[in-house]
């Protein structure tokens, strides 16, 4: 998408989602910006800044809540994160270009050209013995039983599914295996059906000055 052209796309996760792209009015690559913020914003507090269980909910405080930072934060990151996290797309920090947020004093300290030629040293590296290896990973999901996950109708238009005649594929193995568990065709699957809700880091939080 070229600059200054708009799209009208309802894609995304919900948690990242700018307000323009849920209001519907068309959007700018100054989208990407917004969500930029708020993996910052993740990154440093634990937590999307508007999350809720309740995806509509989670809408309506992305439209309207006030943005609250945690104590820990540096004026810098609350700067940075204001300006990225603005509602008006077109005053939203990026929206004249990407050098707005590389000269930002949050980052400082980074030399850009060294970043892109990846000559900085990672400031975690994990030890794995293998491919693969997932120790690294919580025990919250690898504990979890592995599933294929089968759909009970095509999502794809007849016209679409024209293209791929000649093509078949069945994972018997899966079918079977769903259908001796009784979850062939109805049910749900009781292993990709709960919902996992991130804890927010115990800490006081303000709002944005």
């Amino acid at each position: 998408m070229k600059e200054g052209n708009k799209t009208n796309t309802f894609c995304g996760t919900p948690e990242y989602l700018a307000p323009e792209v849920l209001i519907g009015q068309g959007y700018t690559k100054s989208v990407d910006w917004w969500t930029l913020g708020i993996l910052l914003y993740e990154m440093l507090s634990g937590l999307p800044p508007f999350y809720d269980e309740n995806t509509n909910i989670m809408y309506r405080k992305i439209l309207q809540d006030e943005l609250k930072f945690g104590d820990d934060m540096s004026p810098d990151a609350i700067n940075l994160l204001s300006k990225l996290l603005n509602r008006d797309s077109a005053a939203r920090l990026g929206a004249n270009g990407a050098q707005e947020i590389k000269s930002h004093p949050f980052f400082a300290e980074v030399d850009w050209r060294k970043l892109m030629g990846r000559k900085y040293a990672p400031p975690f590296r994990p030890n794995v013995a293998s491919a693969t290896d997932t120790s690294n990973f919580d025990e919250e999901f690898t504990a979890e039983a592995p599933t294929d996950s089968l759909a009970e109708t095509s999502q794809l238009s007849d016209a679409v599914q024209q293209q791929f005649q000649g093509f078949t594929y069945q994972a018997t193995e899966a079918i079977a295996g769903s259908i001796a568990a009784g979850s062939m065709m109805g049910g749900t699957n009781s292993a990709i059906s709960g919902s996992y809700a991130p804890q927010r880091p115990a800490g006081g939080m303000r709002g944005a000055r």
